[in-house]
């Protein structure tokens, strides 16, 4: 343990980096810790690039995912051409933030390159803790905080206004909880420590449901099928086993206790589950015009702003634009859609679309590969959570956008990774 020391701190460092919005809006916003607005987040990240770097830089590096790297530079390539020489007519944006989104995320790949590939198990016990610390700061906030009224998405309202929050970080770190929890359980053998892991799921299951994130739940169903698809038969067999059943009556019967002394829990998941359901069917309804229910015939706005996004592009970008335009897009960061993979091509052409869209296609081959052999426990829980990231890619964020550049750097340092010790046998999961 002692001798890992240094790659707990260099784990949490790349958990304070890619996963960095869920503890930055608990101490800026909920505790009011630090300076204000994003300069907060950038030192929050200094501290983690600090944790992150070796004492000695001259020592072995390890290389990234050349295919994820070549697909992700090219495109930051063209993102720079673009916000110099064919600027927005809305204005070039501000000098300083934009050089940031550039240099952080390069400098979170340099740094990472540092980690070996041995001990990438590490980041996922350290993100076990990093996502429960996340969840549980933000279930006390909550108490704390005069204008969260019972019944509201669970999620930090910003300092600036508090009439705004965002719960999908935490539904993503409560996703992430979920399954590194699971991940490194697997691969335990003491009963104590699995129970505890197994405790530590189904508390970011119940997280999840508060922050009602349409995205998250939906990644969590599919994740769930893609698992029951590829160990379906062992889940079955295992079932029967003493040592399971042992297992499973013993973490029931601590959920079934701490719900008796919370009775306040059952029903505020029994309430925020109702209203994933009816806020689903709005969904449904604005963008096919179906009605779900009476109770959820009602336009779902954020949902309103996506389908605008695809009208303008297929009847307006598409339909009515000259061969220039298309090709080369209408400038730097002129719309914005909260749909990436169209912003890309409406802002730069069709070599932007191209660029920016294969890296998730390559992520996509690597996760399918990634189930069915898989180079490492992260890089299995990396191909679970590329769903979300895939799902992203339609319902939120920028093409060019920090703080899902970090999420990506993430996934080129480390999806798909093979270490090359051969003294080092692959993380194999262990019986229940």
């Amino acid at each position: 343990m002692l001798d890992d020391f240094k790659y707990y701190r260099q784990a949490l460092g790349v958990n304070m980096l890619w996963n960095s919005y869920p503890i930055v809006f608990i101490l800026r916003d909920g505790f009011g810790v630090g300076p204000s607005g994003s300069t907060f987040t950038i030192l929050y990240w200094g501290l983690g690039l600090l944790l992150l770097m070796p004492i000695n830089i001259f020592r072995t590096i390890y290389l990234p995912n050349r295919m994820l790297f070549a697909c992700w530079f090219g495109f930051i390539v063209l993102g720079w051409l673009y916000w110099k020489y064919y600027p927005s007519i809305n204005g070039e944006p501000e000098r300083l933030r934009e050089t940031l989104t550039y240099i952080i995320p390069l400098l979170f790949l340099f740094a990472s390159m540092y980690y070996p590939n041995n001990k990438v198990h590490i980041i996922l016990i350290v993100m076990v803790f990093y996502s429960l610390l996340a969840s549980t700061g933000l279930l006390y906030s909550l108490t704390r905080d005069p204008h969260w009224t019972f019944g509201e998405r669970a999620a930090i309202k910003f300092a600036a206004n508090t009439q705004n929050s965002n719960p999908h970080a935490y539904a993503n770190n409560a996703l992430c909880g979920i399954l590194a929890s699971f991940i490194v359980a697997a691969r335990m053998k003491s009963v104590l420590v699995k129970i505890f892991y197994y405790l530590v799921a189904i508390f970011s299951v119940g997280v999840l449901i508060l922050a009602r994130t349409n995205t998250s739940l939906i990644a969590l169903g599919v994740m769930a099928v893609i698992y029951l698809t590829f160990h379906g038969k062992s889940v079955v067999k295992s079932v029967f086993q003493m040592r399971t059943l042992g297992l499973v009556a013993a973490v029931y019967g601590i959920v079934a206790f701490l719900l008796s002394q919370f009775a306040f829990a059952s029903y505020a998941l029994e309430v925020y589950l109702q209203a994933f359901i009816t806020r689903f069917g709005k969904v449904i309804y604005t963008v096919t015009g179906v009605e779900v229910d009476q109770a959820s015939a009602e336009i779902d706005y954020s949902s309103v702003n996506r389908v605008y996004s695809f009208r303008y592009v297929f009847e307006e970008f598409l339909g009515e634009g000259s061969l220039g335009l298309i090709l080369f897009g209408e400038g730097y960061k002129s719309q914005f859609f909260d749909v990436p993979a169209l912003e890309a091509l409406v802002n730069q052409g069709v070599l932007g679309f191209i660029l920016f869209n294969s890296f998730f296609f390559v992520m996509g081959i690597i996760a399918v590969q990634q189930f069915f052999k898989p180079a490492n426990d992260l890089s299995l829980f990396m191909a679970y959570f590329s769903i979300i990231v895939l799902i992203a890619l339609f319902s939120g964020a920028r093409p060019i956008d920090l703080s899902m550049w970090l999420v990506y750097v993430f996934y080129i340092r480390f999806f798909g990774i093979y270490s090359s010790d051969s003294s080092i046998k692959p993380l194999q999961p262990q019986p229940a």
